[in-house]
């Protein structure tokens, strides 16, 4: 082999490695997007702050 095809080789397969690693790095970020999204979702009403007005009258005899 060539001292030029041996470097345009490793050039491409360099360049293959690259992007690969930049398209699993997209799709494991747009998982975590939907997982977050989902997970948001879900657990939105511990997230309220006023959280002494849905107590009953038990809550606030033993306060």
């Amino acid at each position: 082999m060539k001292k030029e095809a041996g470097i345009l080789l490793a050039g491409s397969i360099g360049l293959l490695a690259a992007l690969s690693f930049i398209g699993i790095k997209k799709i494991l970020a747009k998982k975590q997007k939907k997982y977050e999204d989902y997970y948001g979702d879900y657990h939105r009403h511990h997230d309220k702050k006023d959280a002494d007005e849905e107590h009953g009258i038990e809550y606030f005899a033993l306060k």
